[in-house]
């Protein structure tokens, strides 16, 4: 691995750091994972959140030594040691700064975006931040089920629990913060399509094969289909073009046949060709 794919790491993590010590920990809302619950941790039992950090991340590591390859033990050990270090370091930093926010809908949400963001930087790279991240791969891979999935139950117990901790109002914030940096993570990895997928079942193939090629300029794919109600022989058209074209292909697919079905997606990554 290179140095910049570390960087990009250490980057992720000092943000993830950031983000619980100004949003999460000063107005207990519930981050998820192991950040989630320090903050319940130093409520309940008055567990410093820096220390519950420590002891839980290293008991997820031994964990999942148990259990996990070396190499899954190796993509989580620099947020096993870094995430609970920067937390320690941000905390002593920021509460000699006033960052007071009066408004906790507005931490939630800037709050998510910027944990999203630097976990979408760490999860890009293959990477894990440690802790809870452990255990969702051990159950991934006992149980096999989706990771993403595994994810979400995890977080939503961690928040629930806070909620009975916290009281319903945090819970309500809590949900809004991880939706939007599940949110975000799902856009760091895959990114903001540039370009939009047509799928179009039309009798009329022809005609907007070639609007795609002499109006709009692209290429275009067809292919036989047969319906699996009707079982009639159909064509299928196949065409990436950039998002700026969609209502122009849309309307004029439209124009052309009127009963035409069509589906679209929008596309991470388009390659090859010409």
């Amino acid at each position: 691995m290179r140095v910049r794919n570390y960087l990009v790491i250490i980057i992720g993590i000092i943000i993830c750091s950031i983000s619980f010590s100004i949003f999460f920990s000063p107005y207990q809302i519930i981050s998820g994972g192991l950040g989630g619950i320090a903050i319940i941790f130093k409520e309940v039992f008055g567990i410093k959140e820096v220390i519950s950090l420590v002891l839980l991340s290293m008991m997820f590591l031994i964990i999942g030594c148990l259990f996990l390859n070396r190499e899954e033990i190796r993509k989580s050990l620099l947020g096993t040691v870094l995430f609970p270090l920067f937390v320690y370091l941000f905390s002593l930093l920021f509460n000699r700064v006033d960052l007071s926010i009066d408004n906790n809908l507005l931490t939630s949400i800037v709050g998510g975006v910027s944990l999203g963001f630097g976990l979408g930087l760490i999860y890009r790279e293959g990477h894990f931040i440690g802790g809870l991240d452990l255990l969702n791969c051990i159950i991934e891979k006992k149980l096999m089920v989706n990771y993403s999935i595994i994810t979400l139950i995890t977080d939503s117990i961690v928040i629930i629990a806070g909620g009975f901790v916290f009281g319903f109002e945090t819970f309500i914030y809590s949900a809004i913060a991880i939706f939007i940096y599940r949110l975000m993570i799902d856009k760091i990895n895959l990114g903001i399509g540039d370009n939009r997928s047509f799928y179009i079942i039309t009798s009329h193939a022809e005609e907007i094969k070639k609007m795609i090629i002499n109006e709009l300029g692209h290429g275009a794919t067809i292919l036989k289909g047969k319906g699996a109600y009707t079982n009639e022989n159909r064509y299928i058209i196949f065409a990436v073009i950039p998002k700026k074209d969609y209502y122009k292909l849309r309307d004029g697919i439209k124009k052309i046949d009127s009963n035409a079905f069509f589906v679209v997606s929008s596309s991470y990554e388009v390659g090859g060709g010409k």
